[in-house]
């Protein structure tokens, strides 16, 4: 089994690269991660407990031994050139001993393949300034696994502090748009109490109170704001929050009729050009820019109301102001891609995949 393979049950093909021009930051490493152990999850194994693949390759084996029904995770090795038998075995005794020898082989080349794969990604996403220390003179990164890559990043750049906590606030504060699905509220919400969990923990009365403020000033739910202000102070709970405007939302929207519809398009769109999230090409085509998916043709894909939003996802970036989002341009539909990334140093040191 090869690295090839490997990659071809991976659930995410390209990890999302951090730019040479910005230092890792914790969301940006965060992301990495998420992708990792997505990928290391689609690789099935049956050590460590057999339900989380190859998870322990990208986290402390503290992380992995904590989750539910996983057990310690033994790296295993390779069996040998051949199946070792003992004195006169007879027919059954060697055919079970050929069938562990082909079983172990078969885990440690699976092993072998999905860590080169899961490596060879992360070098691929990470440039080489900021893990060149680990970088052997002779053999590149070939003897460094994902796991410790991650660990030199976390501990260098994966920090998180007073910046990073001012910059959770403004985007759980972040104005929320009625075009938007009301769970893109919820989950901003929910993500800055998530990022401040180890740091500065927003209560979720602090969470109710941000929701109330957004949602009075988006002007559609006036109604709905007054019979919550009605309920007593133990029950303007964040799940009550939920269901009470998740059912206001639904009735607004039924009620919604074309007219009120094509204004609010056209408000997103003169809300993009005011705040810069529209660029105007040299043949005067326009393209609009999200900071979790870069630069594109959708008028209604902005910053502002990206529905897939990534995690430490930036509302307030535009084109004139990405505030280190994505980067990425991306083609019409239908348009053919032409470039290639030239290969990098550090692809060409590195370590041929285990092979049978």
């Amino acid at each position: 089994m090869s690295s090839f393979v490997a990659l071809d049950h991976f659930t995410v093909a390209t990890l999302t690269a951090i730019s040479a021009d910005e230092k890792p930051t914790y969301n940006t490493l965060k992301i990495i991660h998420q992708e990792l152990n997505a990928n290391a999850m689609a690789i099935p194994s049956t050590l460590g407990g057999g339900n989380y693949g190859h998870l322990a390759l990208v986290i402390p084996p503290a992380a992995f031994t904590a989750l539910p029904n996983a057990v310690p995770w033994v790296t295993p090795v390779h069996p040998g050139p051949n199946p070792i038998h003992g004195d006169a075995p007879t027919s059954a005794q060697i055919t079970e001993t050929n069938r562990l020898y082909a079983s172990n082989e078969k885990t440690f080349l699976t092993y072998r393949a999905t860590e080169t794969a899961l490596q060879k990604q992360l070098l691929q996403a990470i440039p080489d300034t900021f893990i060149k220390s680990l970088k052997h003179e002779m053999y590149g990164y070939a003897q460094v696994t994902a796991l410790t890559i991650l660990t030199h990043l976390d501990a260098t750049y994966g920090k998180v502090n007073a910046d990073d906590l001012e910059d959770n606030m403004n985007r759980m504060h972040a104005e929320w748009s009625p075009i938007q699905p009301i769970e893109d509220l919820y989950n901003q919400l929910k993500d800055a109490q998530k990022f401040a969990a180890d740091h500065d923990i927003i209560s979720d009365k602090m969470a109710v109170r941000a929701a109330i403020k957004n949602l009075s000033n988006s002007g559609v739910f006036t109604d709905a704001i007054k019979d919550w202000r009605k309920l007593d102070d133990a029950e303007q709970t964040f799940p009550k929050l939920e269901s009470h405007f998740t059912a206001a939302d639904k009735e607004r929207r039924r009620i919604l009729t074309p007219k009120e519809v094509g204004y609010a398009n056209k408000a997103v769109e003169k809300h993009s050009n005011e705040k810069g999230h529209k660029i105007t090409l040299d043949n005067g085509a326009p393209m609009y820019y999200c900071w979790s998916h870069g630069l594109g043709t959708n008028s209604s894909h902005t910053s502002k109301n990206c529905t897939k939003k990534a995690p430490g996802h930036m509302v307030e970036a535009n084109g004139n102001d990405m505030l280190g989002g994505c980067c990425i341009i991306r083609r019409k539909a239908g348009e053919r891609a032409v470039y290639r990334r030239p290969q990098r140093e550090n692809e060409e040191n590195q370590q041929p995949p285990a092979t049978r």
